[in-house]
């Protein structure tokens, strides 16, 4: 057996705005789920799960990385075992999340799993699970930020044809709308990259466009090249919104 060395609870925060302090999941965390109370009486503890790798994630034993609510940065922790409770597609259509029972290797009793409540657990980004994907599936994280061109090879009788690269340029993907949060009947939502697009005086701008992630759309994904190539429609693009400050 080869044990992995590393430096125990030592993070650095990347030099760049982009990152809250606050939020782990802008430097470098994935969130799985939020612990919402205790099972029985030896340490077992209820988490609802937000990762699509549950099975993966939440029942693997392993590292993983638990915050506290009055903590900043996650801590290192050890996944013991982890099972769903019931089924996770009774909640699919539903507004609820799969609910898991989880035990770390610091947590023995009901006492200790009540003091757990609330707090949030994660994996690292680097714990890449690629292998776990479908061809053509991808994970948010890594389709955030790319950079979004018309598809110049598109059969679309030649309209991008001979442009140059800022020419082809749309914008940039500032998230994912994910097509079960926008639809409540199975199968039938669709998920949408949200590209902000470009200002007119340069940079990034405040208007927004939500482009269908469909291969008939989205031509290409090269996460290499930090690049997604697409076709729109015409009018696609026209449908700009800007967010509202809460």
């Amino acid at each position: 057996v080869v044990i992995e060395k590393r430096k125990r609870n030592k993070r650095f925060f990347p030099d760049t705005k982009a990152i809250d302090p606050y939020d782990p999941t802008t430097y470098g965390y994935i969130e799985l789920g939020t612990i919402i109370g205790a099972h029985g009486v030896h340490g077992l503890m209820k988490l609802t799960s937000i990762t699509d790798f549950s099975q993966h994630r939440l029942c693997q034993p392993g590292i993983r990385h638990i915050k506290p609510p009055n903590r900043r940065s996650p801590r290192e922790v050890q996944l013991v075992e982890g099972r769903p409770i019931g089924t996770e597609g009774a909640t699919i259509g539903t507004e609820n999340n799969p609910t898991y029972l989880i035990r770390l290797e610091t947590v023995d009793d009901r006492e200790e799993a009540l003091k757990m409540r609330g707090c949030v657990l994660y994996a690292l980004e680097e714990e890449k699970v690629d292998e776990l994907l479908e061809e053509d599936e991808y994970i948010v994280s890594d389709l955030v930020g790319l950079n979004v061109f018309f598809d110049e090879n598109a059969d679309d009788g030649g309209r991008q044809s001979g442009k140059g690269f800022e020419d082809l340029f749309i914008g940039n993907i500032r998230g994912v709308v994910m097509g079960s949060e926008m639809c409540a009947i199975p199968g039938l939502g669709q998920d949408l990259l949200e590209v902000v697009l470009p200002s007119p005086h340069g940079g990034q701008g405040e208007d927004l466009v939500l482009v269908p992630f469909v291969p008939e759309i989205v031509t290409s994904v090269n996460l290499d090249g930090r690049m997604v190539s697409i076709t729109p429609p015409p009018g696609l693009l026209d449908l700009s919104y800007r967010r509202e400050e809460k």
